[in-house]
């Protein structure tokens, strides 16, 4: 499956761990070469490196701060030079920062908008100068059900995944000439690292308000990152796919029996 994808130049950020090792390995699956992009997990990002290897993909790492321009664009550079170029890029960095309003320091609202959406539309931009010279490309945003829909204490995250879904039909619309496809995956409720322990002694509270009953995994979202990069999605852009176990299609009430 996904057999057009062998080769292919693949950046995934923030895939050290989580969702995004899940991305790189998956793609590492289908024989692409994977720039796994990290910040502070230079160990778990050498293991990604090496299951993709493993798998039959190529593979190697690159430490940057996202938050700094010049940091991606020499993220770009060492593309160019270790595979000349790219032809897909996963927007999948991000941090959460819980606090309401209020209580959210203008620092702390400024890291979150310049990791979740300003890191993604430097690198979509550096990407999409490759990509339109090369009249093909693919970039897929990794969003969240709070890019549509917030909750309390979520501000400063709901606005950076609202913006981003944004950015992903802006640049849908201006680069769809040029051949390139940009969509975004919206996750659900997904255990990782920073919240396994927490979801796994609340999951009562949770799970009642997921329709399907249970968690995402990592793999999942994985799957339909791939998905939309190869040719069965051609004809798809400007979209942004939920992946949350039916929480979005329902009303926020208690389940009421029939």
């Amino acid at each position: 499956m996904h057999n057009e994808l062998k080769g292919k130049r693949v950046l995934v950020t923030g895939a050290s761990v989580g969702i995004g090792a899940a991305i790189a390995e998956a793609y590492g699956r289908c024989g692409c070469r994977v720039l796994v992009h990290f910040r502070s997990h230079a160990i778990e990002a050498e293991q990604t490196a090496a299951t993709i290897t493993c798998s039959g993909g190529q593979a190697t790492i690159f430490e940057a701060d996202l938050r700094e321009e010049s940091a991606i664009e020499s993220m770009f550079s060492f593309l160019d030079k270790t595979w000349d170029g790219i032809d897909i890029l996963v927007n999948n960095a991000g941090v959460v920062h819980k606090g309401s309003v209020l209580a959210t320091a203008s620092a702390e609202w400024d890291d979150t908008l310049a990791t979740n959406l300003r890191a993604p539309y430097l690198a979509s931009r550096c990407a999409g100068r490759r990509m339109t010279e090369q009249t093909a490309g693919t970039i897929i945003n990794i969003s969240s059900i709070h890019g549509s829909r917030s909750a309390e204490n979520f501000s400063a995250y709901a606005v950076s995944k609202a913006g981003l879904e944004s950015l992903t039909r802006a640049l849908a619309v201006e680069w769809a000439p040029f051949g390139i496809r940009v969509n975004a995956v919206a996750p659900g409720v997904v255990p990782v690292e920073r919240s396994r322990e927490y979801l796994a002694e609340t999951a009562e509270d949770w799970l009642p308000y997921i329709p399907l009953g249970r968690f995402g995994t990592p793999e999942e979202i994985a799957q339909l990152v791939v998905f939309l990069s190869g040719s069965s999605a051609s004809w798809i852009t400007g979209q942004v796919y939920g992946c949350d176990g039916g929480v979005l299609a329902r009303i926020h009430l208690p389940n009421r029996r029939p």
